[in-house]
């Protein structure tokens, strides 16, 4: 069973999104913000007059590790992020983060990944989105939960390349498991054959499996077998 992680949630509502005109949302997607702040910074600038929203920022904190989550629009409703997929998508961007991000720098908001995998999967449930991370290099069509660069080389609208080459997917597709309730099944090993020493071998050989001779010798050992050929009994 899924366990909801800790993080801090509350809505920094912004006026900049649109109907989906009818289209059910069939991808979750994840952004960065390429440049420095936190979730709440970034969602209060989003209320201003710019020509950008998410559904979510998500951010933790580099001292106390909490996380905090700004929901900005209504999944209902489209938010501006990725060009002709808005109204198909939910969007959510890790706050203060840059594509151009090390493999280490995007671990060290381990819990914000967890808890954006979280919440994907809770949005995925709620729209009957099929619980399944299209990671890079990109070779399935939606539906699913991936990233902006997906729209851009996949869907072939857009420029971005966000979340950026070294994003744990590995990591973000464990959390997704997680809390999808999903566990890598354990495959059985197969019990490992007991050697058996020479002598033993040539024991079974002359007469036969467990002591009881051999079949094909009418139950006689090999020695009984011989013997009686030979007419030396």
């Amino acid at each position: 069973m899924s366990t909801r992680p800790d993080f801090n949630e509350y809505w920094v509502a912004t006026r900049n999104y649109q109907s989906r005109n009818g289209r059910k949302p069939d991808l979750f997607l994840i952004h960065t913000q390429e440049s420095n702040g936190n979730a709440d910074s970034l969602a209060r600038w989003l209320q201003g007059p710019v020509n950008a929203s998410y559904h979510y920022s998500v951010s933790e904190d580099y001292n106390d590790h909490g996380v905090t989550v700004c929901d900005l629009v209504d999944t209902d409703y489209a938010s501006w992020s990725v060009l002709s997929a808005n109204n198909r998508s939910i969007n959510l961007v890790f706050a203060g983060s840059k594509a151009s991000w090390s493999r280490a720098e995007w671990l060290k908001q381990s819990k914000a990944i967890d808890v954006a995998a979280f919440l994907a999967v809770q949005d995925c449930k709620k729209y009957g989105i099929p619980i399944k991370v299209l990671a890079p290099p990109y070779s399935s069509p939606p539906p699913g939960i991936s990233d902006h660069a997906y729209v851009t080389k996949f869907l072939k609208d857009g420029t971005h390349t966000d979340v950026g080459p070294n994003f744990p997917w590995d990591y973000f597709t464990e959390c997704v498991n997680k809390h999808v309730g999903v566990t890598k099944p354990v495959e059985p090993k197969p019990d490992k054959p007991v050697e058996k020493d020479k002598l033993t071998l040539v024991w079974e050989q002359l007469v036969g499996p467990e002591g009881r001779g051999w079949p094909q010798l009418g139950g006689k050992t090999l020695v009984d077998a011989v013997a009686e050929l030979l007419g030396k009994h």
